[in-house]
């Protein structure tokens, strides 16, 4: 619980504002309650300050806003307005704009509508509404293109083996791997080196056996697997 206020020590803090206040009557209350506080170490409850500080004759400003002195100036209360109201458009003037579109198609019937537009602002100071500059290069014969891709189909790109140049190299190198048989028999046939490739195993014991058939001996004849390199290539 707060402690009760000292009835004596509270006359004392405002005996010492009267003091302060006959000394200088220019003295402000709130300068007054911290020399109240500087002297007595406690502050003095606002109610009992203003009371001693108007007693004593002392001038209490009621004024809001910013302090004397101040630079900033009270802002003015807006006036209470409705909706904002635009400008409506000059028929005289929209119809020198379309005129000058006219002449501007005339004499380059190949310009383009933004360009027009564009060239109607430099003149006039002021752009030509959307609608207007489209029906005046329209009815002067101006080009509208249409909006969307530019004319020209764009380069055929394959995604299918991915982006990158190293994702597509990858990929043929597979392809061509793949394609490589994998089975080979090698013959010695009257001193000459003779490799027939296959598929399968199948296909190469086949050809392997009637090679024997017919009077090649096996030890001429060798048979031997692709396998995959166990290293890594960077690409």
């Amino acid at each position: 619980m707060a402690k009760k206020r000292s009835q004596e020590n509270t006359k004392q803090k405002q005996e010492h504002i009267a003091a302060l206040v006959k000394e200088n009557p220019a003295i402000t209350m709130n300068e007054a309650g911290k020399k109240v506080r500087e002297k007595f170490g406690t502050q003095l409850a606002y109610d009992k300050l203003r009371e001693a500080f108007a007693a004593a004759g002392g001038k209490i400003d009621t004024r809001r806003g910013p302090k004397k002195g101040s630079k900033r100036k009270p802002k003015a209360a807006k006036a209470a307005s409705g909706p904002r109201k635009y400008g409506t458009r000059s028929p005289a003037a929209t119809q020198r704009k379309q005129e000058f579109v006219a002449e501007l198609v005339k004499g380059n019937p190949d310009i383009t509508m933004n360009e027009a537009g564009k060239k109607v602002r430099t003149r006039f100071g002021t752009q030509l509404a959307f609608d207007k500059l489209k029906e005046a290069f329209k009815n002067a014969g101006g080009k509208v293109g249409k909006p969307g891709r530019r004319k020209g189909s764009r380069k055929h790109v394959d995604r299918r083996h991915g982006r990158r140049a190293a994702d597509q190299a990858y990929v043929k190198i597979s392809k061509t791997l793949q394609g490589m048989p994998r089975h080979v028999v090698i013959m010695h046939v009257k001193g000459v080196i003779d490799t027939s490739e296959f598929q399968s195993k199948d296909q190469a014991v086949a050809f392997a056996r009637s090679q024997m058939l017919v009077g090649v001996p096996a030890s001429d004849i060798a048979y031997y697997t692709r396998q995959p390199l166990e290293i890594s290539v960077g690409i």
